[in-house]
């Protein structure tokens, strides 16, 4: 009804005076068709209305709005779910602080947290590196009799959270301290009687794996197959960047193929990507170009950096008859309709967040580098760089 553009966006400065008049004309419609129509509002309204408030950053009328919500009838426009929702939107958005204070506001609103609200909540303090609230309300749902016992996905936040941003730190010490409470909380979990997940072993595994301690991830990805929980592509991903990294390729190599021997996933160009780049360091080329012809034939198109790097190798070591014209056409395409894909989607994103955005400016973005008049394909860049 009121569009993307009265909406708080990161990616656009937008006009202040309109995104309140979006909002505006939402709270106004919202009453509008009650009164003049006799329309009677749900729970669904109510949240959708509710988190149009949110997304543009109008919280006060936002606590105005829930709480005569919630004392209309029998409080059924308000629920657990709407709430939960809020604090989803506002977590998005960055507004943590506010997240936090809905979810306090929970029992005001007559609303009874759950573990999907817990779980919200912590994920959004997770986002922005509060640790320490986010343990504290662990904590508070591990305590005995307490009626919302955490689940394996609440483990799993935390332990995806401390592993993802354990190198953003900059600091070993640090690093350390958030991968051991990584690890610490895995054992809990265990400890607990919660089973892992995939999810919960692969942020582990990929933690241990950047933060160079292999032999944790061995030994937790020895316990994920005992435990019966099937590795997948994001596994064998961990393992075959850290092998490819500190050049052991063969190890990579063999990670590679033990996924297909499995059947635990399909090796894609994320898979092959890391053993290509070693492989041309190494000065390994012909191994480099028979793992790009093989990622070729198995339907997926490396990045362009990747095949310019198989290229000048090949060209430096005077091989550059090892890449025939059919598989270099099969790549530009592939590549090139890649690009358009992109820059449809782009523009797509752009409509919709602005429907008055000029299509020039979108134009522009890709154009300017490049100095063209038209929008081109990759390989027409290169060109044009020449």
């Amino acid at each position: 009804m009121i569009g993307g553009g009265a909406h708080a966006s990161t990616n656009r400065v937008l006009d202040p005076k309109k995104v309140s008049l979006g909002l505006d004309k939402a709270m106004e419609f919202y009453y509008w068709v009650e009164n003049h129509f006799g329309f009677t509002h749900n729970e669904i309204t109510c949240k959708e209305m509710a988190c149009v408030l949110a997304k543009g950053n109008r919280l006060k009328a936002l606590w105005e709005f829930l709480n005569e919500m919630s004392r209309r009838g029998n409080g059924g426009l308000v629920t657990t779910a709407t709430v939960t929702c809020l604090i989803k939107v506002l977590g998005e958005e960055g507004l943590v602080n506010e997240a936090l204070a809905a979810f306090y506001r929970m029992k005001q609103l007559r609303c009874k947290p759950d573990v999907y609200a817990y779980n919200t909540i912590i994920y959004a303090l997770c986002r922005v590196g509060n640790f320490k609230k986010a343990r504290f309300l662990l904590e508070q749902m591990e305590l005995p009799g307490f009626r919302c016992p955490p689940d394996t996905y609440t483990y799993t936040i935390l332990i995806s959270s401390y592993c993802k941003y354990s190198l953003q730190t900059g600091c070993r010490k640090a690093i350390r301290k958030r991968m051991w409470e990584a690890n610490h909380l895995f054992r809990i979990m265990l400890f607990n009687g919660f089973i892992p997940d995939v999810v919960t072993y692969n942020s582990l595994i990929n933690g241990c794996c950047k933060t160079y301690r292999i032999e944790r991830a061995l030994e937790l990805f020895q316990d994920m197959n005992e435990r019966g929980c099937i590795p997948n592509q994001v596994t064998y991903n961990s393992f075959i960047r850290y092998y490819s990294a500190v050049n052991e390729i063969d190890k990579a190599v063999e990670m590679l193929r033990k996924m297909q021997e499995m059947n635990h996933g399909m090796p894609t160009s994320s898979s092959y990507t890391p053993i290509i780049h070693a492989l041309c360091e190494a000065g390994r080329v012909l191994e480099a170009r028979n793992f790009l012809v093989e990622l070729v034939d198995g339907g997926s198109i490396p990045r362009e950096y990747t095949y310019k790097l198989v290229r000048d190798t090949l060209n430096c070591g005077e091989k550059t008859n090892l890449l025939d014209e059919e598989l270099h056409k099969r790549i530009n395409e592939g590549i090139e309709k890649r690009y358009m894909q992109v820059m449809k989607e782009v523009v797509e994103k752009e409509l919709i967040s602005c429907p008055s955005v000029d299509l020039c400016h979108i134009r522009i973005k890709f154009v300017l580098p490049y100095g063209d008049k038209e929008a081109r394909s990759p390989s027409q860049m290169s060109a044009a760089k020449g």
